[in-house]
């Protein structure tokens, strides 16, 4: 008989401690969850004040301020290696005249930026605000 009991203490304490073990990985599961319920929540807040401020353009006396450039005939760029407007994604010609704006020094055809920065106030290129 006192084999038995042995046995059966073995099991009772076996299975309570997988019990107690089940408990805490389930608590700390409940935890983590809210967690990152908590970290979504603070993720979407932000993400949606920045489309706020992102979602303003600028006004036009704000865009017409920004420097113009007119391409010569020789082609001649600000700089040489960019010769795509990244909006329209066509080759500066002859007589285009390009926007630049100051603060990250990309440019772009006038007509292309203008419309771009009435609806964002962030440069297409590197997303920089102004």
């Amino acid at each position: 008989m006192l084999k038995y009991e042995r046995y059966i203490v073995f099991v009772i304490v076996s299975t309570g401690l997988c019990i107690v073990g089940f408990i805490i990985i389930i608590r700390r599961k409940i935890g983590s969850q809210g967690e990152e319920s908590d970290t979504e929540i603070s993720r979407s807040t932000n993400t949606s004040q920045l489309e706020k401020v992102a979602g303003k353009g600028l006004d036009s006396p704000t865009i017409k301020m920004y420097p113009t450039t007119v391409v010569d005939e020789s082609l001649q760029l600000p700089k040489p290696t960019d010769n795509v407007c990244p909006i329209c994604l066509l080759e500066y010609k002859a007589n285009d005249i390009l926007r630049t704006i100051p603060s990250c020094a990309h440019y772009f055809h006038v007509h292309c930026i203008d419309e771009w920065l009435k609806r964002n106030a962030t440069c297409p290129l590197c997303r920089n605000y102004y």
